[in-house]
């Protein structure tokens, strides 16, 4: 079964299931995946802490609230942070002619705070398309932990 993912949202699926999410620019699809037991998240966040907005408060907009929700919520279902890694996609420099330099575009820092996260929590990364100008959507699929990166600059990759 096909699962979308939203803007500031996140989902877990199961071996049958594809997690999907559209449009990320500076976003970052930030998928886990316990290999074992076929178990597979994705969180589709915007900003990397919540420090960035004042908003109402939704956990999954941000990645350092998001992303232990996440693991919560797979822990929950049967996976273990220990057998998990991880996927990054996105982090665009969107406005890249408005900006001075790359660290003070939120896409960067939307892939660092990941980065960042992911070795505290000994989660490994073992593979990510990130960065440059352009937009991506991502489908991943849970049976085999491949995810389909599709973009009009860069085609159809498969991390």
């Amino acid at each position: 079964m096909i699962i979308n993912i939203k803007i500031a949202d996140a989902n877990i699926g199961f071996e049958e299931d594809i997690l999907k999410t559209i449009g990320l620019g500076s976003c970052v699809a930030l998928t886990l995946y316990d290999r074992e037991k076929k178990i597979g998240g994705m969180i589709h966040y915007m900003l990397p802490s919540r420090t960035y907005s004042n908003v109402i408060f939704n956990p999954y907009k941000y990645c350092d609230t998001g992303l232990p929700n996440l693991i919560l919520e797979m822990e929950q279902l049967g996976a273990k942070k220990y057998r998990m890694e991880s996927k990054l996609v996105g982090g665009a420099n969107m406005f890249a002619t408005f900006i001075k330099s790359l660290e003070d575009s939120i896409g960067y820092r939307n892939v660092e705070i990941a980065r960042k996260m992911l070795k505290e929590l000994r989660i490994p990364v073992v593979a990510e398309d990130v960065g440059s100008d352009y937009s991506r959507s991502v489908e991943f699929n849970v049976k085999n932990g491949v995810l389909r990166v599709v973009s009009v600059k860069n085609g159809e990759i498969y991390i």
